[in-house]
């Protein structure tokens, strides 16, 4: 007989056999643990062998199977709808292979004739109504093996998977305090790849603000509990009032408050909408996240927009933009006559040139590599140059606000002497990590840096409004509670969360 093509990578598919007649040829462990993946699938089972392990007796006498002690005849495989040549003679196996050939019957055989046969059996795990299967084509079965009880573990938390935010901000730490924590560059890469090798983490995305650094995952119970998140995060050292962990309902509601702006240094701001959008495709650029995490981040969206609808009235909302330039005006900035030097391309960057045209004297936008589009009106108005030429600039700046995602500081003491020295200079650092090395600030007192906690300071809001803000806010996500546990049970096997 010609030997059928073998194609390792073949299609893998689910086989219905319930009440269909399926025959083990064969009696020893082998053919028993083939004939225990025929009886879960809820076939009837025939085996035929002269003699039978005490495993597949044990079935027999139960009349779960049923058996005839003789070798293999032709004509056993009538009828069957798939057949597992499992003797530990190979010259039977290949018989009943040919057999099945000439009655188009689907068969495996479990020794060296497997790659002539019609299908391997994957190393297959089972949880509720989760199948796990892998297979590496016949090839490695101790390595199927290897990889599937492995993920076993994994598959088993599926049942108490929820979702954990583990996080710090502005309300918690300092500027100063804050910085060490923040998931920049290579940071953010190295960090994503230590949650990606633990245990009981299915999904997770990392938003990295400037007021805020947070790890959202769909994680285990036990995960959630045993805080492992917490030392990836560097948060071991820090007390508890010093970082948040929130799981289940409360970390919706916070994903939620999040994501329409009530718990940024200036309540109402929309930039961490688009923000948490980026951080999310970002995660499922690199495959941290997936369809789980979509589905929150798609949920909080929808929720934070009737948090919006209902408390925006409430609100003189400001963009931190907005806010920089409201600090200096109320700091006696004559924007008018000064010159505003602007660091950074991106979108708080661009929100700054608009926002200053109107009001600066004369506008400089640095930028990093990509040089940005100005706008046709913004001819004449913007003049551009790149962080190379920043040092030949700067003596021309009033006013410098910088607003990058660089991982160190872009001014530093180095600096010093570029600077306008006939006249006082004002450095507004809206970056995280801090962009503008805070010790220029004692260098000289016509010098004067001024980081968001500067602002945060300035323009803190009553403490009571703000109390009453979130408890309607907070009243609004409790309105959707049937939208969280709709999807917590979807992922949980139908057993909603506590």
């Amino acid at each position: 007989m010609a030997e059928a093509p073998h194609n390792p990578t073949g299609i893998h598919i689910n086989l219905f056999l319930v009440d269909r007649p399926c025959l083990v040829v064969g009696g020893g462990k082998v053919a028993w643990r083939k004939i225990q993946l025929l009886l879960n699938t809820g076939a009837q089972v025939a085996a035929i062998s002269p003699e039978v392990a005490p495993e597949v007796a044990e079935l027999v006498e139960k009349k779960l199977i049923t058996h005839a002690a003789r070798p293999f005849e032709p004509h056993d495989v009538e009828g069957a709808a798939l057949v597992y040549a499992a003797t530990n003679s190979r010259a039977v196996n290949h018989k009943v292979l040919e057999c099945c050939r000439e009655k188009n019957i689907l068969c495996c055989c479990v020794d060296g004739n497997w790659a002539q046969g019609d299908f391997t059996t994957p190393a297959i795990a089972q949880h509720n109504q989760l199948m796990l299967s892998v297979s590496s084509g016949g090839n490695d079965c101790r390595r199927s093996k290897m990889v599937k009880n492995s993920l076993k573990r994994h598959l088993k938390m599926m049942d108490a998977a929820n979702l954990v935010v583990v996080g710090t901000d502005h309300n918690h730490l300092t500027v100063e305090e804050r910085e060490p924590f923040h998931l920049t560059g290579h940071r953010l890469e190295r960090g994503g790849f230590m949650i990606m090798q633990l245990w009981g983490i299915h999904e997770f995305m990392i938003l990295n603000t400037c007021n805020r650094v947070e790890v959202i995952a769909i994680v285990s119970d036990e995960t959630a509990r045993n805080g492992i998140l917490r030392h990836v995060m560097g948060f071991a050292a820090l007390k508890e009032d010093k970082f948040y962990l929130k799981t289940g309902q409360a970390a919706f509601e916070h994903i939620c408050l999040v994501t329409a702006g009530m718990l940024s240094q200036t309540p109402g701001e929309n930039h961490v909408t688009a923000q948490m959008k980026e951080a999310l495709e970002m995660a499922k650029k690199r495959g941290w996240a997936g369809n789980m995490t979509q589905e929150w981040i798609s949920s909080a969206l929808h929720v934070s927009k009737h948090i919006k609808n209902q408390i925006a009235p409430l609100l003189n909302s400001y963009e931190i933009e907005d806010l920089a330039l409201r600090y200096l005006e109320a700091n006696g900035q004559n924007l008018a006559s000064s010159t505003i030097m602007v660091l950074g391309a991106g979108t708080i960057g661009k929100g700054l040139v608009k926002d200053s045209l109107p009001k600066a004297g004369k506008l400089i936008w640095c930028y990093h590599i990509n040089r940005p589009e100005v706008d046709k009106d913004w001819n004449g108005k913007v003049d551009l140059c790149t962080f190379n030429d920043m040092k030949e600039r700067i003596t021309d700046a009033d006013i410098i606000i910088s607003a990058t995602e660089a991982p160190g500081h872009l001014l530093h003491r180095a600096h010093a002497p570029f600077f306008n020295q006939e006249h006082s200079v004002m450095l507004l650092d809206l970056g995280m990590p801090r962009n503008i090395d805070p010790e220029l600030d004692d260098l000289s007192s016509d010098i004067t840096v001024v980081d968001l906690d500067g602002l945060k300071y300035w323009y803190r809001r009553e403490l009571a409004d703000m109390n009453d803000i979130l408890a309607r806010c907070r009243a609004v996500v409790a309105e959707h509670q049937a939208l969280y546990e709709k999807i917590i049970n979807s992922f949980q096997g139908g057993n909603a969360a506590e």
